[in-house]
């Protein structure tokens, strides 16, 4: 769960509210994950992973998302400023939320989107890996994701039940993965969606979260291009 107090920041506070839950489906057709594959075999380099710095270089800018009142970045919270949760209930699940933390990675950066339409906002998490590990990271979301189904645990707001719906992978970057995370909110408040998309360019992986309450959410696949591209161009030789 660390991911979520990563994402938490005074101006936008709602954002911890993501990355709190996630399931899988009931349904045996949508429990394998629907993945763009690379066209060619994995990009692998020798080259040494990106820093945090590059990373905030080539993270989103104001001017590029005009639907947005600001995207401040930001580093992840030390480890000894982070609550921390007992795991979930479900193994495969808790796999899933470790790899959306990006626990492995060499260098992590935190992109908040404070939407003018969206109070519920969204948010990014761009992580370089050393060698091939971004391959193994994906990987790892990949099958885990095959086997999750639905779980409960306890985050920032109490205990929650959760589950999730798989869904066609934009075809962006080298492979990607796309997913709903649902949960009912207490007292019959509606259902809370989050939709994450998590895409592996070269050694950077980027995954996208979106929020929103009694609909259905969907992060700007423009943006998502827009991220991506930037960090596919940064790897060239």
């Amino acid at each position: 769960m660390a991911a979520l107090m990563r994402r938490m920041t005074a101006s936008n506070a709602v954002i911890a509210g993501m990355l709190v839950v996630s399931a899988c489906s009931t349904e045996e057709a949508a429990s394998r994950p629907t993945a763009t594959p690379a066209t060619e075999a994995p990009s692998r380099t020798s080259r040494p992973p990106l820093t945090a710095e590059q990373l905030k270089a080539l993270a989103l800018k104001d001017r590029d998302v005009p639907q947005a009142h600001d995207v401040p970045v930001q580093d992840p919270l030390p480890e000894s400023e982070q609550r921390t949760y007992p795991p979930v209930s479900d193994a495969s699940c808790q796999r899933v939320l470790d790899v959306l933390d990006a626990e492995n990675a060499s260098a992590v950066v935190l992109q908040i989107f404070n939407w003018k339409k969206n109070i519920m906002g969204g948010g990014s998490t761009l992580a370089s890996y050393d060698d091939t590990k971004a391959e193994g990271a994906f990987q790892e979301l990949h099958d885990s994701l095959t086997t999750c189904r639905s779980f409960t645990g306890v985050g920032q707001f109490g205990k929650f039940n959760a589950k999730i719906a798989l869904e066609k992978a934009p075809d962006v970057g080298d492979e990607a993965l796309s997913f709903h995370l649902t949960m009912p909110l207490p007292d019959g408040g509606g259902l809370r969606d989050e939709h994450h998309v998590f895409v592996r360019t070269g050694n950077v992986t980027a995954s996208f979260a979106e929020l929103n309450i009694g609909e259905k959410a969907q992060f700007p696949l423009v943006l998502i291009n827009k991220q991506v591209d930037r960090l596919a161009t940064a790897q060239r030789p």
